[in-house]
C-alpha cells in the first residue's frame, strides 16, 4: 500500500515536471534583448516582424559548443535552409555586462550571417526556463514555440533540419 501511495506520488510529480518544462509556448511578451547597436527590442515583437520560420540560439562567447554550433551552421547550413525553408535566424548573445564587449569582435572573427541580438541582463533563462547555453529554439510563422534543443554535438543540426522541414511543410 505504501509502495502504491509513492509511485502514485512520483507519477504525479514527474507529470507537474514535465508539463512545466513544455508550458512555455510562445515568447515572453516583455523579454527585451538589445541590438549589436545596443537598441532595446522586445524579442517577441522582432521575431514577429519577420513573420517566419525562426530559429533563436541562445550562446556566450565563452562557451566553446556554442561557438562550434553556430560555426556549422554558418559554413554547412544556413544557406540552404534560407534557399528550402525560408528561415531567419537569430544568435541571442547571453554574455553579462562584463564579457558583452567580447560579442562584436567574436561576431567580426567568425563572419557570421546572422541577426546579433545581446540579453546581458540574462532575463531569458528565467524567461524561458533554461540554465545553460546553447540553447535553441524553433519558432513557427506565428512565433510559437514548436521545438526545443539544449547542448551540441556535431550532428544536431540534422534533428534540427528535420523539425525545420516539418512546420514548414
Amino acid at each position: 500500500m505504501k509502495f502504491s501511495k509513492f509511485l502514485l506520488a512520483s507519477l504525479a510529480l514527474l507529470l507537474v515536471a514535465s508539463t512545466s518544462t513544455f508550458a512555455q509556448k510562445n515568447l515572453p511578451g516583455s523579454l527585451t534583448m538589445e541590438t549589436m547597436s545596443g537598441q532595446k527590442v522586445k524579442l517577441k515583437d522582432y521575431v514577429a516582424k519577420k513573420g517566419k520560420v525562426t530559429i533563436v540560439n541562445f550562446w556566450a562567447t565563452w562557451c566553446k559548443p556554442c561557438k562550434e554550433e553556430l560555426d556549422n551552421i554558418n559554413n554547412d547550413y544556413l544557406d540552404a535552409w534560407k534557399d528550402d525553408y525560408d528561415i531567419e535566424f537569430i544568435a541571442v548573445s547571453m554574455d553579462n555586462s562584463r564579457t558583452k564587449p567580447k560579442v562584436k569582435g567574436v561576431v567580426d572573427t567568425k563572419g557570421w550571417e546572422y541577426d546579433i541580438l545581446c540579453n546581458p541582463d540574462n532575463s531569458a533563462y528565467q524567461a524561458l526556463g533554461f540554465n545553460s547555453c546553447p540553447h535553441t529554439l524553433l519558432l513557427d510563422e506565428k512565433g510559437n514555440i514548436v521545438y526545443v534543443h539544449t547542448g551540441y554535438k556535431p550532428g544536431d543540426e540534422e534533428e534540427l533540419e528535420e523539425q525545420i522541414a516539418k512546420i514548414a511543410e
